[in-house]
């Protein structure tokens, strides 16, 4: 692996179909909102910002968000990624889409250092997905693990302020505890962005940990969700 190694990032488990590519120097990326058919979105971008190059000489590694989020929208993801991987015998490194949002929203300005932050995702059942953490010399220091809960029953931190609301869970701002409520800057419409990633990724700001493609599996949450790995689909073939 180079030192400062080309990736490609793609994200599509919430409403946003993010994929960029990082190339040492640029990011070329490609970002659009869109309620369904991330599938064919996100290789039209993916030929966008190959832009005639070849994978296997435009990439060393895939990131790939793989939740929590959308059930459709990670297998997407994770099966666009383990293809493209596999065909080109490129590694793979699988993010959260939750912190991913948190980068993005740091990439905007919004979060302070030293700012409590709960990342959420609308888990469209009345429900979102959330971690919390807090933002801590441009990094992201999560206090838990994620969750899915009902808005009211959230578990909530020692400490609350000062409290950053990020992603589409906010939708739910007014169900949610009212110590929440009361104290949170909320910025709804921030999203997973793979332009931040690839970039964080490929300069050593964040951590890169390669495997294989077959070990790259969705973060479902909830529990009884399956969805096997291309390797087993292979196998079992």
């Amino acid at each position: 692996m180079p030192l400062m190694p080309r990736v490609l990032a793609l994200d599509t488990a919430t409403q946003a179909c993010t994929l960029a590519l990082w190339d040492e120097q640029t990011v070329r990326a490609r970002h659009a909102v869109e309620a369904r058919a991330h599938n064919r979105h996100v290789l039209t971008m993916l030929a966008e910002v190959l832009d005639g190059q070849r994978l296997s000489d435009a990439v060393d590694v895939i990131a790939c968000g793989v939740g929590p989020g959308s059930f459709t929208g990670l297998r997407v993801a994770v099966s666009v990624t383990q293809g493209l991987a596999w065909s080109q015998n490129l590694p793979v490194h699988g993010f959260c889409t939750l912190t991913a949002q948190v980068h993005a929203a740091a990439a905007s300005g919004f979060l302070r250092d030293g700012a409590m932050v709960l990342t959420t995702i609308d888990a469209q059942i009345n429900q979102l997905y959330a971690r919390w953490g807090r933002w801590v010399g441009g990094r992201f220091l999560p206090g838990g693990d994620v969750v899915v809960s009902a808005p009211e029953a959230l578990p909530l931190p020692d400490t609350l302020e000062p409290l950053v609301l990020l992603g589409s869970g906010a939708h739910y701002c007014e169900q949610l505890p009212s110590s929440v409520r009361n104290l949170a800057e909320v910025f709804e419409g921030v999203t997973p962005n793979a332009g931040v990633m690839a970039e964080l990724l490929g300069t050593g700001a964040l951590t890169l940990a390669p495997q294989p493609a077959y070990e790259l599996s969705p973060q479902y949450v909830q529990r009884g969700i399956g969805w096997k790995k291309l390797a087993e689909q292979v196998r079992r073939g």
